[in-house]
């Protein structure tokens, strides 16, 4: 394995020598850091999306289904929101929305 030569003193900048700035190396690491979190919530997001709609399977006959073969649950989530559940058949596809934010987009 060959020696790695000594940088020359005073010789530094783009194509000689590394540049070191240290507030692009601290953001770097505070982004990496964020980034590391927000995956570690994903897994989490993943595993209680899982266990709300086993819940919802389970509960199936108390709950329901509408027209189109929809698990709809409506909720108090909060203090005073109302929240709905839409479990989608076939796509398994799950949506949690405050009631007025889904009463405005399935207006008929």
């Amino acid at each position: 394995m060959a020696k790695r030569q000594a940088d020359l003193p005073g010789v530094e900048g783009p194509g000689v020598s590394p540049v070191t700035i240290p507030e692009v190396e601290d953001l770097a690491d505070k982004y990496v850091e964020a980034r590391d979190k927000r995956m570690r919530l994903g897994e989490k997001e993943v595993e209680a999306k899982t266990a709300l709609t086993t819940a919802l399977h389970a509960h199936e006959s108390e709950i329901g289904k509408d027209a189109e073969g929809a698990i709809r649950y409506v909720y108090h989530g909060g203090e005073k929101d109302r929240r709905v559940i839409v479990l989608k058949p076939s796509e398994e596809k799950l949506k949690v929305q405050d009631v007025e934010a889904f009463e405005e987009v399935n207006v008929t």
